[in-house]
């Protein structure tokens, strides 16, 4: 049996991670945004193995029918990564920039408290984060919740394989391979709508119950592929 595992720590900070980076609300003030960048994983977990099955090793038929199977897999871990609430509507701040995102929303709650209602019908996903954390920001201001104040939830992924060698002679052999991509099915969230459209506190006329309970609002939009088999045969020589 093969075993290896590989940890990073790591942080990614800066102001803006691309030229097509929108949260950089006030390009009068670019160390306002500086936070940690949206490529920023902290934590990665990765697992590999493989297993020489041991059955059927002596000589013989029923070896070259039943044994020779090896089992490989590696699993993942890793922190989600960083995004921003902000309001797109209005030039809220009253600058003018001509760049920029908008503002930031007022942070008023824990956004980790649990939702009302974690599913809405015809709205894919769950609720990933409290909406009613959030308020409208105050005039003439560029809201206090900041760049990249929350992370999509992390991934853990599981990718496997089962795999047997058949020799024909010294040099040739046949490899017949079952391969399997997040073999347990997770759903590994790839993107949220961040746009602010319904939030809460009393600054807010979007603050109420139904529009709470009917906006896509802090919902996943994105996912990683699905569950994925696929099988194959090798000729090696």
């Amino acid at each position: 049996m093969q075993f290896s595992a590989a940890y990073t720590y790591s942080h990614a900070i800066d102001n803006s991670s691309s030229r097509f980076d929108l949260s950089l609300v006030d390009a009068y003030n670019p160390s306002a945004s500086r936070a940690s960048g949206n490529f920023d994983r902290r934590h990665i977990l990765n697992i590999g193995y493989t297993y020489d099955l041991p059955f059927y090793k002596k000589p013989g038929a029923a070896s070259d029918l039943l044994g020779g199977w090896q089992f490989s897999g590696i699993t993942t871990f890793e922190t989600g990564n960083p995004f921003s609430v902000a309001n797109f509507f209005s030039d809220n701040a009253g600058v003018a920039n001509g760049f920029g995102g908008g503002t930031y929303a007022n942070l008023i709650g824990d956004p980790g408290t649990t939702p009302p209602a974690r599913f809405v019908e015809g709205i894919a996903g769950p609720l990933l984060f409290n909406p009613a954390a959030f308020a409208a920001p105050r005039g003439l201001t560029f809201g206090n919740s900041g760049r990249n104040l929350l992370r999509i939830p992390q991934r853990t992924n599981f990718d496997m394989a089962l795999f047997k060698t058949v020799a024909v002679s010294d040099a040739k052999s046949f490899e017949f391979r079952g391969e399997a991509f997040n073999v347990f099915n997770h759903t590994q969230w790839a993107g949220i709508d961040s746009g602010m459209t319904c939030y809460g506190g009393p600054l807010s006329s979007a603050a109420d119950p139904a529009c709470l309970a009917s906006s896509t609002f802090l919902h996943p939009n994105s996912a990683h592929r699905a569950r994925i088999l696929q099988f194959g045969l090798k000729f090696i020589f």
